[in-house]
């Protein structure tokens, strides 16, 4: 029986992060490993505990970045509607920073120092109230990180609705990659998603969905859970999640993917990954958690691991795939109105 898949959204804050757990390194560092440093500070209510493997992931990423950068993929746009009664913007930001290394290993032992502070606090409707007591927390960080290649995405790719819509497209022009936005940009409740796929070399796909608090593996098909990817070959366009495109015989193969929020409007990320060599069996694709949503009758949910547990996977093959293509794409699912309401 075909599997439809109901995708809950229930958080947007996204965050790349790297390893916490690098050892004290000493000895002769590999030539690709290069010394960095940096510092963070957070300043937090006195009432609030800090995360201090938080506070070291920023420290390491931040010294990443100021001493490789951080790449970027396009751009944003925003979505207005105009109503009767009301009215509301979509600000859709499709820009997406990646730190141009990996935390490799501390030379030294992170530093955590606090001092006094005060902070104004908002009220319950987000307006500045008073000054409180906070602690200014900062941390310090030294070690080795190595920087990573980027290799620009050399494939096309269509994101649709059930309606066969165009919402967003990539294609390649110049040798390089352009993003651009349909006339409707953004997905209604209950809409389905559907993608197309094109690549100029032969390869293997894989692809992923985040919400901020978990990552779904959306290809390979749930009915293909033995698979690592899906393999592509050079110029030829694949549907995926479109029953209407497969033959019968094939839709109890094919995921239905329908999007759904139990707030006003929400967004997902989208992650295309492309690489010439084969992706690897490991822990995110044996690994499932249980997002305690619960799911409407007939639907079932993606295989998930946790969105910091998909970060550093990623980076991770980051370092193993140096032909690595990513792109990613940020998407809206409006709950405000009813199809046809938006002009």
């Amino acid at each position: 029986m075909r599997n439809k898949i109901a995708i809950i959204i229930i958080s947007t804050s996204i965050m790349n992060l790297t390893d916490v757990k690098a050892q004290l390194f000493e000895g002769v560092p590999p030539s690709e490993w290069v010394l960095v440093e940096g510092s963070t500070s957070i300043t937090l209510p006195k009432e609030e505990n800090i995360d201090k493997d938080e506070l070291l992931n920023i420290a390491q990423q931040e010294a990443i970045e100021k001493r490789f950068g951080t790449s970027i993929v396009y751009g944003n746009f925003m979505k207005a509607y105009e109503g009767e009664l009301d009215s509301y913007e979509h600000y859709l930001d499709l820009t997406s920073q990646f730190p141009q290394g990996i935390w490799r290993a501390n030379v030294s032992e992170p530093s955590f120092k606090t001092e006094e502070a005060e902070i104004l606090k908002k009220n319950i409707f987000g307006k500045l109230r008073k000054r409180v007591a906070a602690t200014k927390w900062t941390c310090n960080v030294k070690g080795y990180a190595q920087p990573l290649s980027q290799v620009m995405p050399q494939f096309e790719f269509q994101i649709l609705n059930g309606k066969k819509q165009v919402i967003v497209e990539q294609i390649i022009e110049d040798g390089k990659a352009k993003l651009t936005v349909g006339n409707d940009s953004v997905f209604r409740q209950g809409d389905l998603f559907i993608t197309r796929f094109r690549s100029t070399s032969s390869g293997h796909l894989a692809l992923f969905m985040d919400n901020g608090e978990n990552a779904f593996r959306m290809l390979p098909y749930s009915s293909y859970d033995q698979d690592d990817d899906v393999k592509i070959e050079s110029n030829k366009w694949y549907p995926f999640f479109d029953i209407s495109a497969v033959s019968n015989n094939e839709r109890e193969y094919v995921d239905e993917l329908e999007l759904m929020t139990d707030r006003e409007y929400d967004a997902i990320r989208i992650y295309f990954l492309f690489s010439e060599k084969p992706f690897t069996k490991d822990f995110f694709f044996s690994m499932a958690t249980d997002t305690g949503n619960e799911m409407p009758e007939g639907y079932s949910q993606l295989p998930s691991i946790t969105s910091t547990q998909f970060a550093k996977w990623l980076q991770q093959n980051k370092v193993k795939k140096t032909d690595l293509q990513i792109s990613v794409v940020d998407l809206v699912i409006d709950n405000l109105n009813k199809p046809g309401d938006a002009k």
